[in-house]
Parts: structure tokens; sequence; C-alpha cells
């Protein structure tokens, strides 16, 4: 019964005209952001153009991140995460459910919203991934400086840091050292995970509210206008008075960045607030009695 209702509602997300918009804009933002950085490249002695790894569309060193994450929030909801006030408009969730069950029904909608979320994120950006490292040189140029030298070190294990932190070393420094190319791809599955984690939040809050698919939109899209701008005043507050930094921007925890303050231990406060939304929003749906049909 769940394998069956999880295949209707992956079905349903594919033929739908926001996942598809979502990931052709996603696909564009990748192929764009390649063809940039090989224009901008183009004439330039091999030894002066940054290493292939350190130029993927998803990493903050590109150029058109800012752009894009920009347009993050709304790209993570267009996929799946507003099916169910469609469908609850159109009078559809009976149907659903009487074929399957509530528990099936909610819980493979909240699935479905995982996958489209990260897919839309993932594909796209394995496409421009493989397309650095095809296209562009390996020569060990990264935005730090070459490999082995005092600066490149420094800015890894953060000692040139003038202001405290309670993490300095950069996240998953072994990897990087040792295979930049699958340090990439380890940020690519979180950058996708995370996205998927934060379609199916957009979607648990429909649960509650049926109303306006428009507003589904915004939540997302404040809170990390809000945290982006509470970093800016976080990382001035710590230079000007010797206070310790931590990075609230939450994009910086999910794709590569050299960006300081990053604390593992509120990512995973975040998540866990994410999965306790989406629990009890969860419980919620499926013990609602006649609410669907009203």
């Amino acid at each position: 019964m769940f394998r069956k209702s999880l295949k209707v509602q992956l079905q349903v997300m594919c033929r739908s005209k926001g996942y598809r918009a979502a990931f052709l804009a996603v696909l564009c933002y990748a192929c764009v952001s390649f063809l940039w950085v090989l224009s901008q490249s183009w004439g330039m002695d091999i030894s002066r153009i940054k290493d292939a790894n350190h130029l993927v569309g998803y990493s903050q060193m590109n150029q058109l991140w800012n752009f894009f994450a920009i347009l993050y929030p709304f790209l993570v909801v267009l996929p799946f995460s507003t099916s169910y006030m469609e469908e609850y408009k159109n009078g559809l969730v009976p149907a659903y459910i009487i074929r399957s069950s509530r528990k099936s029904y909610y819980l493979t909608k909240l699935v479905a919203a995982f996958a489209g979320g990260a897919l839309v994120i993932f594909l796209p950006f394995a496409v421009n991934l493989l397309l650095c490292n095809l296209f562009l040189p390996h020569n060990g140029n990264t935005w730090l400086g070459q490999y082995q030298m005092g600066n490149f070190y420094r800015w890894l294990t953060g000692t040139n840091l003038l202001y405290p932190v309670e993490y300095r070393e950069e996240p998953f420094l072994g990897l990087f050292l040792c295979s930049p190319f699958w340090y990439n791809v380890l940020y690519l599955l979180l950058f996708a995970a995370f996205s998927g984690l934060l379609g199916m939040v957009v979607l648990s809050l429909s649960f509650w509210w049926r109303k306006h698919r428009i507003l589904l939109f915004l939540p997302l899209f404040v809170v990390m206008q809000v945290l982006r701008g509470w970093d800016a005043w976080a990382l001035t507050d710590a230079i000007r008075n010797g206070n310790v930094y931590t990075n609230l921007d939450l994009l910086d925890y999910v794709v590569p960045s050299f960006e300081s303050g990053r604390n593992p231990v509120l990512f995973l406060a975040v998540v866990l607030v994410c999965l306790l939304v989406i629990g009890l929003s969860a419980v919620y749906a499926i013990q609602g009695d006649l609410r669907d049909v009203q």
C-alpha cells in the first residue's frame, strides 16, 4: 500500500509544472555558471585559472552564487511542497485517502517532497560538477593560494582569524586535502539532502494552513534572509568587540565554502527542529478527522 501510494505521488511530482520549472531553472543556472567560468578563463594562462573543483556552480566561490542563493528558497518549494494545497482545493484528498490510507497518503507526500527538493538540486549540479572537471584544469590553484603554501593552510586551519570562533578548522578537512572532487560530491549530497528536508518542512506547513498557496513561498525566504542579515551583524560584532562568532547563514553549512564560524551543533539543532516540525505536522494530519473534505 505504501509503495503503491509513493509511486503515485512521485509520478504526480514528475508531471507537475512546479517540479519541471524548478528543475529547468536550476539546470539553466548550473550550465550558465559553468559557461560563465569558462568565458572568464578563456585565453588565460592555464596556471592562473582556478582549479576545476573550486569553480563548481554550487560553491560560494562561484561569482554567480549570490544570485542563486536569493532564488534558492523558492526553488525548493516549487517541486512538490504546494501539492497538498492543490489537491485539497480540487477535492482530491479524499480520493487518495480512500485508495490508500491517511497514513500512507501523508507520509508518501512527505517522501515525495524530499525527493523533489533533493533531485532538483542534485542532478543539475552533478552535471555542473562533471563539466567543470572535464573542461577546466586541475592545477591546484585555489582561492586560498597554491597548495603547500602558508596562506592556504592558515585558512583551512583557521589560524588566520582575528576573532574567536568555536570551530576553526574547515569541515571535512581530511577529505578536502585528499580529494577536492569527492569533497565536492559530499557537499552536493549534503546540499541535496538539506534541500529535500526544507521541501518537507514547507509541505508539512500546508497541513495546518490550506489557503493562499503563495504564502508557502514566504516563510523559508524570510527566515533565510533574516538569518543572513543576523549573520552579518554577528560577524561585525565579533570583529569589533571580540565576541565569539557563530555563522548563522544556513547555506554556508551545505555548500563548499571557506566562511568561518560554522558550528556543527547549531546546524544539527536546525535539522532537529525541522524534523520536529515535520513529525508534529504528520501526526496532526494523520490523526485528522473530516477536515480534508470540508
